[in-house]
């Protein structure tokens, strides 16, 4: 009570320290550089404004920006300190709902997912005293407190299952937008980069040109997007593809079918340019998944009409797409310099981990697998497969921390699914929580092959903070229903 009632007093005092050191700042601002970076000033004032008064506003805000990644940097991706938009927004969310909770006495929320995250971040900040990567593992470092804090803010900002709707297809617009971009980018010619898209300079190039298998290929054009390469865009746009499924089968307004129909088709088709062999048979497997559960029907006509499409945008998809993700020949190991030099990398990697099984390397260590390679290797390089890497990096204890955090979070989706199923009135949360389940699946399944959850997959963490909330709200809801039948028993 003291709080809001303080809270209250100091509103006209705050306002108006806002608004007078607000227009000070605003002179000043346009005074030394221009009226367009005053305005600029101005509107971030109001956007701060906005977020500081409605929390629900400001998570909204913050998912719309989680596609976005290398875009939303203002730092390099090699700098030990990284900065972006979305750790901005974030923060800024984040303290805007713990003003809220305190003056309006909410309780925070923790339970068993995130402290199991927590004891490995407490595991992870440890390996700082005895690293051999510093750099790796300090920038590693900062990006498992940001997941963290994200993770605790999504867990207590989401409290009902309409704000959790809203982020997501926020989220689903702001992918589809980015992807119909890198399209023009990649058939316009005007976005070709170089392998690494790490610095400033190439914020907004979202096609890049591989070399990694130089022997057996020339120069590869492969859509990136707004990441830092093809194979993490891959897995950011596979998250995507059952929440189309999603909003085609819980939805009747045609205007929403169309556009998850539509927009689940421009995200295949940026599947198809990140010309990563791996993503194309996950997200294969991922809408094979979301028909056999019943989540996508596929009735005769809407078959034929599928084969109709995909034959006519054939045409459209680049030779340079041919040649590395659909022949048939490069997924053998003769073929596939990618895949020859990830089995020498894999046994590098298990000979890092059986030497340091107890205490790891490092989180982010990207120095100390490359040394066991015989073959030439850059000076940095992870192991490619994200069981081994965490295995290596923190020990067996801490990766059991780690993977028993994601499977309890799957078992979460599991169960939240079957509990809305046997509610009556529920079952738009039942496909929402199918996938979940779907979209954490793939991720699982996409890291026996790269190390996926050292990536930028704030899309991921969206989604498992969503997960958790909707278990509580599916067992308060259980729980009510039994309740209710035995008092009218």
């Amino acid at each position: 009570m003291y709080v809001r009632e303080a809270f209250q007093q100091r509103q006209p005092l705050l306002a108006a320290g806002i608004g007078i050191t607000g227009g000070v700042l605003l002179v000043l601002i346009a005074t030394a550089r221009s009226p367009l970076i005053a305005a600029l000033a101005l509107l971030g004032l109001f956007g701060v404004a906005v977020i500081f008064l409605s929390p629900s506003i400001a998570f909204l805000l913050t998912t719309a920006v989680v596609p976005l990644e290398r875009i939303g940097r203002f730092s390099a991706d090699t700098d030990m300190y990284t900065f972006s938009l979305m750790r901005l927004l974030g923060s800024l969310t984040l303290c805007s709902f713990l003003l809220h909770a305190a003056v309006r006495k909410w309780k925070l929320k923790f339970g068993y997912a995130f402290l199991l995250y927590a004891a490995y971040v407490v595991i992870g900040l440890g390996t700082l005293l005895y690293t051999t990567d510093r750099l790796g593992t300090v920038r590693a470092a900062s990006a498992i407190l940001g997941n963290l804090l994200f993770f605790f803010l999504i867990i207590n900002i989401v409290r009902d299952f309409e704000l959790a709707k809203r982020a997501v297809v926020v989220w689903l617009c702001v992918t589809v937008a980015i992807g119909i971009f890198t399209a023009y980018q990649w058939h316009t010619g005007r976005g070709a980069g170089e392998l690494d898209l790490g610095s400033t300079s190439q914020r907004f190039t979202t096609v890049l040109q591989d070399t990694s298998e130089w022997e057996d290929l020339s120069d590869i054009d492969r859509a990136a997007g707004p990441t830092s390469h093809a194979a993490v865009y891959g897995i950011n746009l596979i998250l995507t593809l059952p929440f189309f499924a999603f909003l085609i089968r819980s939805q009747r307004d045609w205007r929403i079918r169309t556009f998850a129909a539509l927009g689940g088709l421009i995200v295949v088709y940026n599947i198809f340019l990140s010309n990563t062999r791996a993503a194309l048979l996950l997200a294969a497997f991922v809408m094979l998944l979301c028909v056999l559960s019943g989540m996508l029907r596929l009735r005769p006509v809407t078959l034929l009409a599928l084969v109709l499409l995909g034959s006519m945008t054939a045409a459209f998809i680049p030779a340079a797409v041919y040649r590395r993700a659909l022949d048939i020949d490069n997924y053998t190991y003769k073929q596939s310099g990618t895949l020859r030099i990830r089995f020498q990398l894999w046994e590098a990697g298990w000979k890092v981990a059986s030497s340091h099984w107890l205490t790891g390397v490092g989180i982010g260590n990207q120095v100390a697998v490359p040394k066991m390679v015989k073959e030439p290797t850059p000076e940095r390089i992870s192991v490619h497969n994200e069981y081994l890497e965490t295995l290596l990096e923190v020990g067996v204890f801490g990766a059991l921390l780690f993977f028993s955090f994601a499977g309890f979070l799957v078992w979460c989706a599991a169960r939240a699914k079957k509990l809305f199923g046997r509610l009556s009135g529920f079952r738009e949360q039942y496909w929402f929580m199918l996938a979940c389940q779907l979209a954490m699946i793939a991720v699982l399944l996409y890291g026996f092959q790269v190390d996926v959850f050292h990536f930028p997959l704030k899309g991921w963490w969206l989604i498992a903070g969503l997960t958790r909330v909707l278990y509580s709200i599916a067992r308060r809801e259980y729980a009510l229903a039994s309740h209710a039948l035995e008092v009218a028993s």
